[in-house]
């Protein structure tokens, strides 16, 4: 590893995380890069305790144990993630959707069994009061669920203080799956994302990566992959049949977009000209098929190279 970046790893949000700060090239001292490095380890892991499914003293296990109908007031950071989750699962035409937790849930992904889910309306399962920063389940068996869009969120926020610090290169990932780059590396090059056989020169993008099987239950001769289909009527999940080699890999201005879009495009490639015709902005995306060749479905960024 190059000698001038501060390098810092830790487990948040399910996965392995690495802070890459250029030393060189920053106003602060060396000292001061790796306190950074620290505050960014310590913002994420302060936002894995909030969302994380799993834990009950978080938000989102306090939001899915209130009554349904009862409004839970949550913070401002807390609502403007909520309200990006509402409004990217707008612009996918409802293939993204917080709410596919619920799936999860029924589906076997989750310890807790949430029964039968028939009339269930998956995308109209919130409400959002932004008056009263608050945010509403309404209906009892609806589970929300962070996970498409969390880290990519998160990353968003480190670009916020690395910018505060005056960082101008960096390179932040979790788990290789949602990626932030900014600036440059040491030498001057484009910060590098190898996903298939393409190369994404990063620039000052987020990278969200998306692979349905990356978590899978087998039902006799099937695999059922972590990824659903929110708008599926019958509510049984999305059917992950065979070799399982799909990638999705959207690159965007927020890695919060990228994240949530790169899920959305997993369930349905149509969604992507949905979110742009919407007015999601600017994005480059590669899609690996099942047949495992890479195909780059739009680079308006000019970020695809077969070399960086």
């Amino acid at each position: 590893m190059h000698g001038g970046l501060a390098r810092r790893r830790f487990l948040a949000m399910g996965c392995r995380f690495e802070v890459l700060l250029d030393r060189e090239h920053a106003s602060l001292d060396p000292g001061a890069i790796d306190a950074v490095a620290i505050g960014i380890d310590e913002l994420v892991v302060d936002w894995h305790h909030r969302l994380s499914a799993f834990e009950r003293g978080s938000i989102t296990a306090c939001i899915n144990n209130t009554p349904a109908g009862e409004p839970v007031a949550i913070d401002p950071e807390m609502y403007t993630l909520c309200a990006l989750s509402e409004r990217m699962r707008v612009l996918t035409g409802g293939c993204f959707n917080i709410a596919a937790g619920t799936m999860m849930h029924a589906i076997g992904f989750r310890e807790e069994s949430i029964g039968d889910l028939r009339g269930i309306d998956l995308q109209n399962a919130i409400t959002l009061d932004e008056r009263r920063s608050t945010i509403t389940r309404n209906d009892e068996r609806v589970r929300i669920d962070f996970g498409g869009i969390a880290k990519g969120f998160v990353l968003d926020l480190v670009r916020e203080e690395l910018a505060e610090y005056g960082i101008g290169n960096a390179f932040v990932h979790g788990g290789t799956s949602s990626i932030l780059a900014v600036g440059t590396d040491p030498d001057g090059h484009d910060w590098c994302v190898r996903t298939g056989s393409v190369n994404l020169c990063a620039g000052e993008y987020g990278i969200g990566i998306s692979e349905p099987t990356g978590r899978e239950l087998n039902d006799g001769n099937n695999r059922i992959g972590h990824i659903v289909d929110p708008r599926d009527r019958e509510h049984s999940g999305r059917l992950i049949v065979g070799g399982g080699d799909e990638r999705v890999a959207v690159v965007h201005g927020s890695a919060a977009v990228a994240d949530a879009l790169s899920t959305a495009v997993c369930v349905d490639e149509n969604s992507l000209g949905c979110a742009i015709d919407r007015g999601i902005g600017e994005l480059s995306c590669v899609v690996r098929g099942v047949d495992g060749v890479d195909r780059v479905l739009i680079d308006r960024l000019g970020v695809v190279s077969s070399q960086c």
